[in-house]
C-alpha cells in the first residue's frame, strides 16, 4: 500500500494532506511525474523515482485507483494543484537536481532537443558539455522567437568551448525578437568583451551585414578598428573590411600598404591601376591552398579576376569556387560569389546566361532584406534585360529598393531608368552623381560601373557634344591607367562616338582589335556596328554590320542586332540567313564589286588559297556555282 494510514477519507483531505498521507515511494513517483510533465513516460519516471519499471507500474496502478494519476502515456497527475504542491515541497537544490536528472535521461534516450531544453531551462545552467548544443538545436526548432531567445540565453550560461559564445550570440541576434539596433548593440557588446581571434572572426561578418543592411555604413570603420584592437585577428579583419568596401564600391579606409596579396589585388582593381600586377596577385591567391578554405581570400581573387581577366577564365574560376565551397556558404556569401560570375558573363556579353543567373539570385537577395545587396542584383538584371530588348525591365522590382544611404548602383539604376523614359537631363544628373560618389569613395576603375559611357551617350542625345567629348577622353585616360585591353578598347569605342564620322575609323578599328582579344563580344559588336555606320564603302560597311549582327545575335542583344540588320539592308540579311561568316561575306562583296582573287588576297592580307577556300564556302552555302551567279544574286539583293 502507498498510504501511511486509512484511505476511507483520503480524497476529502487538502492537497498537502494528501501528500503527507503517502509513503515516500509514492511521493517520489508523483514528484517525477510533476518534474517531467509531458515527458513522463514509464521508464524515465522509474529512473527518476529510483524504482524498477515493475515497481513503478505497481505503484502507478495504486495511484490511479486513488485518482491521483490518470492512466495512459505519458503519465499525468489528475489535479494540477497536486503538481504545484509537490514541486513547492522540494528544496530549490533538490528540484534543480531532479530537473537536471530528467534532462540527462531524456538526452540519453535521444529525445527531441526541445524536450531536453525544457528541462534544462527549468533547472538553470547544467554545466555539462552537451547542454549548449541541445539548447542551440532547440532554439533552431522553436516555433516562436521568445522560446528561441530563452534557450539561447541559457546556452550562453553553459560551459562553452572557445568561439562557441560568439556563435551563440550571433544566433541570438538573428533569432531573438530584437529590433536591428538591439541586435547590433548585442553583438558590439560581445565584440568588446571577446578577447579571442576566433570569436572576432565570427562576430565581425554578422556585424558588417547588420550595419550595411540598415544603412549604418559610417559605423563600420570604427567597428572594424575595434575588432582588430590589441592585435586581434588583424589579417582576417582587413580581408573582411576590404571585401565589404569593394562590394559597396568604395576603397576608403583600405590600407594601401598591406602584406596581403588579396587586399592589394582588390585595392588596385578598385583604384583602376596596375591591372597586370593585380592579376598576378589574384592568381597567386587562388593557387594558395588557404584560398580553398577561406572564402574571404578566395572572394578577393575572384573579384579581381571578374574585372581584369579574360571573361571566360574568370567565369570558370568562379564556378570552380562555387563547387569547392558547396554547402559551406550562407545565402549572402553565395550571392557575392555568384555576382563575380555575373560580372564575368556580362563582360563576355552573354546576356542569356547573365539574365538567367540574376533571376535565380533575385529572390534570395530580396529575402535577405538588405537593400544594398538586392539593388546590385536588381540593377544588373535591369541593365542586362534592357540590352537584351526586354520592355521596362525590373521596374516593378526596383521600386522601394533604395537603402538609407544612396549607393552608386542605385544612381546608375536611376540614370538608366530615366534615359529609357526619355528624361535625358535627369539621367545625366544621375550618372554624374554616380561618378561623384565613386570619386569620393576613391574608386577610379572605369569598368566597375560604366557611368561615363552612359553619360556620354546621354549628352550626345541632347547635343552636348563638347561635354561628351571631354568625358570620353577622361574615360580613355582612366582605362589606359588601368591597362586592360577590354577597358581601353571600350573607352576607344566610346570616344569614337563623340568624333565626326571620318575621324572614327582608326579609333574603332583599334577598339575592335582590343575588344576581340579581351573576349568582350557584345562590346565588340557595338564597335563593329559603329564602324559600319562610319565607313563610306559599301563592302567594308556590310562586313562590319554583318559581324555586328553575328555577335549581337550570339549574345542575345536583340536591339543591337535589329539596328545592324536595318542599316545593312537585304544583302547582309541574305548572308546572315545562309550562315556566311564575316570573312566569307567580305570576300563575296569584293567578288560582287568586280575584284579578282589576287586583288582580294592583297586587299584582305590573305593567301590566294585562303580566298579560294572562302569562296568555295560562299558558293556552297548560297547554293550557286560560280562568280556570275554570285554577282547576279548580290545585285538582286
Amino acid at each position: 500500500m502507498l498510504l501511511n494510514g486509512e484511505s476511507k477519507t483520503f480524497r476529502q483531505r487538502p492537497v498537502a494532506g494528501v501528500v503527507a498521507a503517502l509513503r515516500p515511494s509514492a511521493v517520489r513517483i508523483l514528484r517525477a511525474i510533476a518534474v517531467l510533465g509531458d515527458d513522463a513516460v514509464s521508464w524515465v519516471v522509474a529512473e527518476q523515482a529510483g524504482l524498477t519499471v515493475a515497481e513503478l507500474l505497481t505503484g502507478v496502478d495504486e495511484l490511479v485507483a486513488l485518482k491521483l494519476v490518470a492512466g495512459g502515456v505519458p503519465l499525468t497527475l489528475t489535479d494540477p494543484e497536486l503538481g504545484r504542491v509537490l514541486l513547492a515541497g522540494m528544496g530549490a537544490g533538490e528540484r534543480r537536481q531532479a530537473q537536471l536528472a530528467a534532462a540527462q535521461c531524456l538526452f540519453d534516450a535521444g529525445a527531441s532537443a526541445g524536450k531536453v531544453a525544457e528541462q534544462l531551462s527549468a533547472a538553470g545552467p547544467a554545466g555539462v558539455p552537451w547542454a549548449a548544443d541541445v539548447l542551440r538545436s532547440a532554439a533552431r526548432e522553436a516555433d516562436n522567437a521568445e522560446s528561441a531567445e530563452r534557450y539561447l540565453r541559457q546556452a550562453l550560461t553553459e560551459r562553452l568551448c572557445s568561439g562557441e559564445r560568439a556563435s551563440i550570440t550571433v544566433e541570438l541576434a538573428i533569432r531573438a525578437p530584437f529590433d536591428p539596433g538591439e541586435a547590433i548593440e548585442l553583438l558590439m557588446t560581445e565584440l568588446r568583451r571577446s578577447p579571442q581571434d576566433d570569436e572576432v572572426r565570427i562576430l565581425v561578418p554578422e556585424l558588417q551585414r547588420l550595419l550595411m543592411a540598415h544603412g549604418r555604413y559610417a559605423e563600420i570603420p570604427a567597428m572594424l578598428e575595434l575588432a582588430s584592437a590589441d592585435g586581434r585577428a588583424v589579417a582576417e579583419v582587413q580581408l573582411a573590411r576590404t571585401a565589404m568596401l569593394a562590394r559597396s564600391l568604395s576603397s576608403l579606409w583600405i590600407t594601401t600598404e598591406s602584406d596581403s596579396r588579396a587586399i592589394r589585388a582588390t585595392q588596385a582593381t578598385l583604384a583602376g591601376r596596375g591591372a597586370g600586377e593585380a592579376l598576378r596577385d589574384a592568381d597567386a591567391v587562388l593557387a594558395d591552398a588557404d584560398a580553398r578554405r577561406d572564402f574571404d581570400l578566395c572572394w578577393h581573387a575572384l573579384f579581381t579576376l571578374s574585372v581584369v581577366a579574360e571573361p571566360t577564365r574568370a567565369e570558370v574560376a568562379a564556378t570552380r569556387a562555387k563547387h569547392e565551397f558547396a554547402g559551406r556558404l550562407d545565402d549572402w556569401d553565395l550571392i557575392e560569389l555568384e555576382l563575380c560570375r555575373v560580372r564575368a558573363l556580362r563582360r563576355k556579353g552573354d546576356l542569356k546566361a547573365t539574365i538567367a543567373l540574376l533571376r535565380e539570385l533575385l529572390p534570395k537577395a530580396l529575402l535577405l532584406q538588405t537593400p544594398p545587396l538586392s539593388m546590385r542584383v536588381v540593377w544588373g538584371l535591369a541593365e542586362a534585360t534592357r540590352s537584351a530588348g526586354a520592355a521596362r525591365p525590373a521596374r516593378r522590382v526596383m521600386t522601394g529598393q533604395g537603402a538609407a544611404q544612396v549607393t552608386a548602383y542605385e544612381l546608375m539604376a536611376c540614370g538608366d531608368s530615366r534615359a529609357a523614359a526619355g528624361q535625358i537631363g535627369s539621367a545625366i544628373q544621375s550618372y554624374l552623381a554616380c561618378g561623384e560618389l565613386l570619386a569620393d569613395n576613391k574608386v577610379g576603375n572605369p569598368e566597375l560601373l560604366r557611368w561615363r559611357p552612359a553619360a556620354v551617350q546621354a549628352l550626345l542625345r541632347v547635343g552636348r557634344s563638347e561635354e561628351a567629348g571631354r568625358l570620353a577622353e577622361e574615360n580613355l585616360e582612366r582605362a589606359k591607367a588601368f591597362g586592360t585591353n577590354g577597358a581601353i578598347g571600350f573607352a576607344q569605342y566610346v570616344l569614337a562616338l563623340t568624333r565626326p564620322s571620318e575621324a572614327r575609323r582608326d579609333l574603332l578599328l583599334e577598339a575592335i582589335s582590343r575588344l576581340q582579344s579581351a573576349g568582350q563580344l557584345l562590346d565588340e559588336a557595338s564597335a563593329h556596328y559603329e564602324l559600319g555606320r562610319a565607313v563610306g564603302e559599301d563592302c567594308a560597311a556590310s562586313h562590319h554590320l554583318l559581324r555586328a549582327v553575328e555577335l549581337a545575335d550570339d549574345c542575345g542583344a536583340r536591339p543591337l542586332a535589329e539596328r545592324a540588320r536595318a542599316l545593312a539592308g537585304p544583302t547582309v540579311s541574305l548572308g546572315r540567313r545562309h550562315g556566311l561568316t564575316a570573312q566569307e561575306w567580305k570576300v563575296a562583296q569584293l567578288v560582287a564589286a568586280g575584284r579578282s582573287n589576287p586583288e582580294i588576297a592583297k586587299e584582305l592580307f590573305l593567301a590566294r588559297r585562303t580566298v579560294e577556300f572562302h569562296l568555295s564556302g560562299v558558293y556552297r552555302k548560297l547554293e550557286i556555282t560560280g562568280r556570275h551567279d554570285l554577282v547576279q544574286l548580290l545585285g538582286e539583293g
